[in-house]
């Protein structure tokens, strides 16, 4: 019996070891981007993972550390008011562990982060205007969701790449129009300035986390509201691109986004209260903002 207990012993601490080593990917390269070509656009952000059509390969393209860093931290932009304005843009291709979660690959990335780049950061209180979203006086004008039919017989496996999007055709006031799955959000954008948010079954927290990422502030449900929701948000977006998450988006050239001239449209908060029936309130909140303590420019070798 003696004997088995030092044997217990070096199991248990060898097991601790690996639980409390970072995590990390199984390999990675970074790199500073190639400089963009003269015609054209190009693509920026990051992308892949569990859930995706790339479960096993992590990707940035032409990705600033900003927007690395809202992309591993899960920050919205206005969490990030330290931002560096270096222009500097990165490729990384991550080989991701086979069965690793959504979760442990945003760990891996944060650790990349801090290894390649020396990273070091806090988090502190800011007070800015926020929002509280409330049913409007003229009442709720979003659907609710019909029931979702069980799926065929012959539909493809659950994990299954999503299949390839509709025909698209472009609508009345110009912008493209394509066919929105159950459970899924667009936006389109047209160089008038328009914009267009199409979603379906969505709860009301998928509901202001999107209207956060448009009005660069937090906003608070406060409607009451528990189910599901499909509608068409059509608004005057303004010229730097509100949102500015960091999944793939379009750019020029040389980085920077195209200005928007005026539209008839209306602003998006009348927009959420005359299309949607709600209104967004706004007052004084403290949120919690991400501050980079240092960062290195340049990272260490792959």
């Amino acid at each position: 019996m003696s004997r088995a207990i030092p044997i217990l012993l070096a199991c248990c601490f060898a097991y601790s070891q690996t639980v409390d080593q970072p995590l990390s990917f199984e390999v990675a390269s970074v790199k500073p981007s190639p400089p963009p070509e003269r015609t054209g656009g190009m693509r920026m952000g990051c992308s892949g993972g569990p859930g995706t059509p790339s479960p096993g390969q992590y990707t940035c393209s032409n990705a600033t550390l900003a927007m690395m860093v809202q992309q591993a931290y899960g920050l919205k932009p206005f969490q990030l008011p330290s931002a560096s304005a270096d222009a500097a843009r990165f490729d990384i291709a991550a080989k991701i562990p086979v069965g690793a979660t959504t979760d442990q690959v945003r760990s891996m990335f944060q650790n990349l982060l801090v290894e390649r780049f020396k990273l070091a950061y806090h988090y502190e209180k800011k007070e800015m205007q926020v929002y509280d979203l409330v049913v409007g006086k003229s009442g709720l004008k979003m659907k609710e969701s019909p029931p979702e039919l069980p799926p065929p017989a012959d539909a493809a496996p659950p994990g299954a790449p999503p299949p390839p999007p509709g025909r698209m055709t472009i609508g009345p006031d110009g912008l493209p129009v394509f066919p929105v799955r159950r459970g899924m959000t667009s936006m389109m954008m047209g160089r008038d300035g328009l914009r267009r948010i199409t979603t379906t079954d969505a709860t009301m927290e998928r509901i202001v986390s999107t209207l956060s990422g448009q009005l660069g502030r937090p906003v608070t449900d406060a409607t009451g509201l528990k189910g599901k929701y499909d509608f068409t948000l059509t608004f005057a977006g303004d010229a730097a691109g509100a949102g500015g998450g960091a999944n793939m988006s379009a750019a020029a050239p040389d980085g920077s986004m195209p200005s928007a001239p005026e539209t008839d449209a209306p602003p998006i908060l009348a927009a959420v209260q005359e299309q949607l029936g709600l209104r967004l309130e706004p007052k004084k909140g403290a949120v919690d903002v991400f501050v980079i303590d240092h960062v290195e420019k340049t990272p260490t070798e792959n």
